[in-house]
């Protein structure tokens, strides 16, 4: 019997971002999904029928001419139900309307626009903890999440305290003597894979940062958690936790060893340094779980992967707190931006099979 008898809870949503699977298309990322498991046909389906993250009573919003609420605005993004438009020609009917009122406009530079949108009062306020835990910028792209944190970064008083990584090539890996010669360690350095903090961290006091690793799940130091640092040593960072149910409590991240899940070289990286990443801006996948006021989607391309939008629409209470920001050069695509759905990932949930909680 599957999972030997036992009842086993299984909690997900697939509007949310499906399994990663390097090197698949579409067909492999929806077949490694739970409901192409052979195991779905033995699982009764539960929904959940209130969006507990939305605050009551807030504004609607107006998308086309029409009034709807922030819900089911939510819901019909993340369903593919929202009306699409095939602006390129291609027959890829995926690029939807933005409303006016949660759309920013900008000339000249769109990371600053975004900063300037999402952290406007930052000088003043960039060392309390209630303004740094409600707010953050959501983007597809790590190379964006970089340029963004920066660019926040350089606006904050203070100098930066620069760690470098200790980057080695993991000798269980390969054989060849002559590794050290073929990968010296400034190619190393160089490496950047998602998941895995860069060989050059910046740190200030008073920067919110997130944890990329699981280091103690029993105080709070799960993969996610975000913590503001509250002094920089040497070897160590101290950070006060800002979410989760040990918010409040001061911790000491070490610097540990860790190893990318990428196989695309002929080595294994054995990079040391802090699992931390700034997170005034994070991507897209790595905001899920997360429950924010004011949310920043900024798209200098256009989102590429199953329910991306829906996800960051969706850290949101309120559509007030709720800005993006489209970089579009063409005319034609001004005001709005694509939402990919794999529709198909739905087939398995029959109507017939669902039951209130």
């Amino acid at each position: 019997m599957p999972f030997g008898g036992l009842t086993v809870l299984l909690g997900g949503d697939f509007r949310q971002v499906l399994p990663v699977v390097p090197k698949e298309g579409r067909e492999g990322t929806v077949a490694a999904s739970l409901s192409k498991s052979y195991l779905w046909q033995e699982c009764k389906v539960y929904t959940l029928l209130e969006n507990m993250r939305v605050e009551r009573d807030v504004s609607t919003i107006s998308v086309e001419g029409k009034v709807l609420n922030f819900k089911d605005w939510i819901l019909n993004v993340g369903n593919g139900l929202q009306h699409a438009y095939d602006l390129d020609g291609s027959g890829d009917f995926s690029w939807i309307k933005i409303p006016e009122e949660l759309l920013v406009s900008y000339s000249g530079d769109p990371n600053k626009a975004i900063v300037d949108e999402i952290y406007m009062d930052l000088q003043e306020r960039h060392g309390s903890i209630d303004y740094l835990r409600e707010r953050a910028i959501l983007t597809p792209l790590n190379e964006n999440v970089g340029k963004i944190n920066r660019e926040v970064l350089g606006r904050l008083p203070g100098d930066c305290t620069v760690y470098r990584s200790s980057d080695s090539i993991c000798k269980g890996s390969c054989n060849n003597a002559a590794d050290d010669i073929l990968y010296p360690p400034e190619f190393l350095n160089s490496l950047k894979y998602s998941g895995v903090p860069n060989h050059e961290l910046e740190m200030k006091v008073g920067v919110p940062i997130m944890l990329l690793r699981n280091l103690n799940p029993k105080k709070g130091l799960c993969n996610g958690t975000r913590l503001i640092v509250t002094r920089c040593y040497r070897i160590l960072i101290e950070a006060l936790i800002i979410t989760g149910n040990k918010s409040g409590e001061k911790t000491y991240i070490p610097g540990i060893c860790m190893s990318p899940a990428d196989k695309t070289m002929p080595f294994v990286l054995k990079r040391k340094q802090f699992p931390i990443a700034v997170c005034y801006a994070m991507t897209i996948n790595k905001s899920q779980g997360q429950t924010l006021k004011n949310v920043g989607l900024y798209l200098p391309n256009p989102a590429f992967g199953h329910g991306q939008i829906y996800v960051a629409i969706s850290r949101v209470t309120s559509p007030s707190g709720l800005r993006i920001l489209c970089v579009n050069e063409d005319e034609k695509y001004a005001g709005y931006t694509k939402n990919v759905v794999y529709h198909e990932i739905f087939n398995d949930i029959v109507p017939n099979n669902l039951s209130e909680p």
